[in-house]
């Protein structure tokens, strides 16, 4: 249903600019932290995990393709982790027209073959609270909470 295809210089470009500020959302929507300290945060972390740009090894970043229309559906981010012998899915994302029609699963499904294959033992990722959608999803798949955090704001 799906293959996966690297990004290229301008793709991944396109995607950084996308993710800090996404990201930068998300925090924002999430925590207690304004915007511009969200920005700042998302910025630090994305320059720290592509230090290399698409060439940082453990870092790998594809494009998720349709196999039959050969349309872009979305994207999916994940990192090895050899001390610990796992990979970690820092971003799945499915485009709004695409999303409910099973591309994150099998992407995910995709992932979690190709990675036992190549030895990797195990596969993490994490959720933020207000993502009920993903959340479900990743049960359903047996994804298995690890650590839980919780904040009131005052």
């Amino acid at each position: 249903m799906i293959h996966l295809t690297p990004l290229t210089e301008q793709e991944f470009q396109e995607y950084l600019a996308f993710m800090i500020s996404d990201y930068a959302n998300e925090i924002t929507n999430n925590f207690n932290l304004t915007l511009q300290s969200a920005i700042e945060e998302s910025e630090m972390m994305m320059n720290d995990l592509w230090k290399e740009g698409l060439l940082t090894e453990g870092q790998y970043l594809n494009n998720i393709v349709d196999s039959k229309t050969h349309e872009k559906v979305g994207i999916v981010w994940y990192g090895l982790i050899p001390e610990i012998n796992q990979a970690y899915v820092y971003h799945i994302f499915i485009d709004d027209l695409y999303r409910r029609k099973g591309y994150g699963k099998n992407t995910l499904e995709m992932l979690q073959s190709m990675l036992k294959q190549s030895g990797i033992k195990s596969m993490g990722l994490s959720v933020f609270g207000k993502n009920e959608a993903a959340y479900h999803l990743y049960k359903k798949l047996g994804y298995k909470n690890t650590r839980i955090s919780m904040e009131m704001v005052l």
